[in-house]
């Protein structure tokens, strides 16, 4: 399956943002070191997951496992901005990337964190 988003911002600054500790704690979980290849999830609704970083190329593609599912970015340069691809395996995760991706978007092309940071608003929650 996948997903598409178009991010005004430079290639460089959106691969930062899914691939650094700090890009995915703007949009994505509450905490995310990375240590040995591998990133440590910590999510608004209580989840952990330990996440293999499976190929990562500068500005162009990151891969990973985030809770057993593989993810795929895929960075295209747009004149101007970026288009980002996700791929992911099952049709049924399609709203929760949705909404992932449109974080990231609201994250590095207007400095915004949409999320609610309430850990009792995590399940089923657009915005956790």
């Amino acid at each position: 399956m996948q997903q598409k988003v178009y991010c005004a911002s430079a290639a460089g600054d959106v691969y930062r943002a899914v691939s650094t500790v700090l890009g995915r704690e703007r949009f994505w979980a509450e905490s995310a070191p990375e240590s040995g290849g591998a990133i440590s999830f910590a999510l608004a609704d209580g989840r952990t997951d330990t996440s293999p970083i499976e190929e990562a190329v500068r500005d162009r593609r990151y891969q990973l496992r985030y809770f057993g599912r593989r993810l795929t970015f895929t960075l295209t340069p747009a004149d101007p901005g970026t288009d980002l691809t996700l791929d992911f395996d099952d049709p049924a995760d399609a709203p929760e990337f949705v909404s992932l991706l449109l974080r990231l978007k609201a994250s590095v092309d207007f400095g915004v964190d949409l999320r609610n940071h309430d850990p009792a608003r995590g399940t089923s929650y657009a915005d956790s």
